[in-house]
């Protein structure tokens, strides 16, 4: 009887409280001992920005629908490097088309969580418009704009398959961010994560769209100093 009691209570606890799956959305490489300073690459920027409710946001914005996917993504690649740039002042961007001829892998965060994104070759080494092999490389592989979004339905395996309901209201303007920073030298991850930025909202704005993008450069910068291993 008195079990039978504590295990009530402790599923009342858990539903009071909001008891649910916890997730490591971070992995650090052994070997990641000092995070980048002053000086980075950059690679899949061009083509990492995509929206969902593509329609509705061109609604919204007053953009053409045939083009906000387009428009949005140059927006939100502008802002990015602006802001990321701030951070790394010798900053460096490598073409896309760098990364695109190697096949897409995926990387284990957690026993529920992966994220797939395309990694060189071994011993193969990216390289900047001058021919230099720049030692740290942060490889942005995808970022997914939407609203309301949760990182747990795009990248938690077992929930991966389920239908998002429908919405009507759309309290934030979020955005989904999964990167690498990358051993140039030694062709290896670093350090890998999953973010989750949520921008309140009332109308969407480009404003809106500029503070999201800052917000994701600024986590990023935060988990890369973070994920140092002492």
């Amino acid at each position: 009887m008195v079990r039978r009691f504590l295990g009530i209570w402790c599923l009342l606890f858990c539903l009071l409280m909001g008891c649910g799956t916890s997730y490591q959305w971070s992995k650090s490489h052994p070997a990641y001992h000092q995070a980048p300073a002053g000086t980075l690459a950059v690679i899949g920027s061009e083509s990492a920005f995509l929206l969902t409710r593509s329609s509705w946001f061109a609604k919204k914005l007053e953009i053409g629908a045939d083009s906000v996917q387009v428009t949005m993504r140059n927006f939100c690649e502008k802002k990015f490097l602006q802001e990321l740039s701030r951070f790394y002042p010798s900053l460096t961007k490598i073409p896309d088309k760098d990364l695109q001829v190697f096949p897409e892998e995926s990387q284990r965060l957690d026993e529920r969580v992966f994220m797939k994104g395309r990694l060189p070759e071994q011993g193969i080494s990216l390289k900047d418009s001058a021919g230099n092999i720049p030692p740290l490389v942060l490889i942005l592989h995808e970022v997914i704009i939407g609203t309301d979004l949760k990182r747990e339905d795009y990248f938690d395996y077992a929930l991966m398959q389920n239908e998002s309901p429908e919405k009507k209201t759309s309290n934030n303007l979020s955005a989904i961010a999964s990167y690498t920073l990358w051993d140039n030298v030694k062709q290896r991850p670093l350090f890998s994560a999953v973010d989750e930025i949520q921008i309140p909202i009332q109308k969407p704005n480009l404003g809106n769209f500029e503070q999201m993008t800052v917000g994701i450069v600024q986590k990023i910068k935060e988990n890369l100093d973070k994920g140092v291993v002492r």
